[in-house]
């Protein structure tokens, strides 16, 4: 991938295309296969996938839970629930509804479900607290309830290697929404935010998973485009995007391991029932 086309998916490609593109296949498809194995999912049983974004927890539960199962996707982003709507499901899977809808209120009914699933989408709800109670609302008793929070940038080496880049080149105010999928909250919080919305069981857990970008450096500075600084980057002149460019090669360096950056991403899973 070389410097130019890195430069003109800013101008050209989408935020949910590059995130599809790049960003599933690395890191979202690993967790997902990570946080459906927590899920321990059956045949026939139904579960609704919240902030589903391209639908890759959906579409793997969709062959867990087989044709007798159901699965539900929702996700406020149209243009997400697009990309997931076009994407092929296996032959022995359940059918997928998607819907575009916000993580409160919740489009289903009361008890429908028999598993939640969230993958890193706590962060963002601007109320947390009524999203986890729709949540609760949506699983029968006894029903089960698996989120994945990132832990703190610092803990993501290429993520913070890219933001410090972005705080050297643009400073720290027009760099400081590209940490917003890092500020979820910690195990302490998590697990209270749980409590309080009625959760019982509740264990929250650390993992790591490796996160690689084969083609290296260009790859890693591509997700700018899928970043909550895409606009601002889109913005910048030819000159201004070089010396960014710069900025990020010299802290992704450190990282290379035979031509990729080669590092791993940390995530606390939340489990708990109703």
């Amino acid at each position: 991938m070389a410097e130019g086309t890195v430069f003109g998916c800013f101008s050209i490609g989408s935020v949910a295309a590059t995130y599809d593109e790049i960003y599933v296949p690395r890191i979202f498809i690993p967790w997902a296969r990570l946080l459906l194995e927590r899920a321990d999912l059956s045949p026939g049983e139904s579960l609704l996938d919240v902030a589903t974004g391209p639908g890759t927890v959906a579409r793997l539960a969709a062959e867990q839970v087989g044709p007798r199962g159901r699965v539900l996707g929702t996700d406020i982003s149209a243009a997400m629930i697009g990309i997931a709507q076009k994407k092929a499901i296996a032959g022995e899977a359940a059918a997928i509804e998607y819907l575009v809808a916000p993580a409160a209120p919740l489009p289903v009914a009361d008890g429908s479900f028999d598993v939640v699933t969230c993958q890193q989408g706590l962060q963002f709800f601007p109320d947390r607290p009524a999203a986890l109670k729709e949540m609760h609302r949506a699983l029968r008793q006894g029903g089960l309830l698996v989120a994945a929070v990132w832990r703190e940038i610092a803990l993501q080496p290429s993520f913070a290697a890219i933001d410090g880049a972005l705080r050297e080149r643009l400073g720290p105010d027009a760099a400081e929404p590209y940490g917003a999928p890092f500020r979820g909250p910690g195990k302490a919080q998590l697990r209270q935010a749980l409590v309080d919305a009625g959760f019982k069981n509740i264990a929250v857990d650390e993992y790591r998973l490796p996160l690689i970008y084969e083609a290296g450096i260009a790859q890693a500075l591509a997700t700018l485009a899928a970043s909550p600084v895409a606009t601002t980057v889109a913005g910048l002149t030819d000159d201004e995007r070089a010396r960014l460019w710069e900025a990020g090669r010299r802290r992704l360096e450190p990282l290379l391991v035979d031509g990729a950056v080669s590092t791993e991403m940390v995530s606390h899973l939340a489990v708990a029932t109703t």
